[in-house]
């Protein structure tokens, strides 16, 4: 995903702080980043947010998830007025929360419309520990925030209140041109 920029207003930022142990069977280089957001009753797939691996010269990568159906199925789940599920995993490691502790709401986004969902990937260091028997271990420290923007939706009862005051004035202005006509 190339970064473009972002449309509305940032509705939350949430930072991601992670050191996490690393082994493999050869040196360790890089590291997975994922963020998933799935339905909290399990009937939907889990939508892949964010999928990539990263090395640490993208230390101060942007990414930007803000366009296609998988946006449009991610930003259901997080403005649906129900307290799902987000995966975060760093590394072999993840992390699952649901929205409500996650990005501390009650439950969700909902009567907002998201416009991108971004995430900041300040740092990304792998510190190579040495060698146990044949595995290389090392540990990552990873430092970034996710980010929500949006836009607050109006309240239909809002609306309906604006065009029947609009009404209502159209009114009040026709009725005194009848009666300055009439007299």
């Amino acid at each position: 995903m190339l970064p473009t920029p972002s449309l509305g207003g940032l509705l939350h930022s949430e930072a991601i702080n992670e050191t996490v142990p690393l082994y493999s069977a050869g040196p360790i280089d890089s590291v997975d980043f994922k963020i998933f957001i799935e339905d909290s009753s399990g009937v939907l797939a889990a939508v892949p947010v964010f999928e990539q691996t990263f090395t640490e010269l993208d230390s101060g990568t942007s990414l930007v998830f803000d366009s296609g159906p998988l946006f449009a199925q991610a930003e259901n789940l997080l403005t649906n007025d129900v307290d799902d599920i987000v995966t975060v995993y760093v590394g072999p490691l993840s992390t699952t929360y649901n929205e409500s502790s996650f990005f501390g709401l009650t439950p969700d986004f909902y009567g907002n419309q998201l416009t991108s969902i971004e995430a900041h990937l300040d740092t990304i260091d792998i510190v190579p520990l040495g060698q146990i028997l044949t595995m290389h271990v090392a540990q990552l420290d990873f430092t970034g925030t996710l980010e929500i923007h949006g836009q607050s939706l109006p309240e239909p009862g809002g609306m309906l209140l604006g065009i029947s005051g609009l009404l209502g004035l159209l009114g009040l202005c026709s009725r005194q041109r009848i009666h300055a006509t009439s007299r």
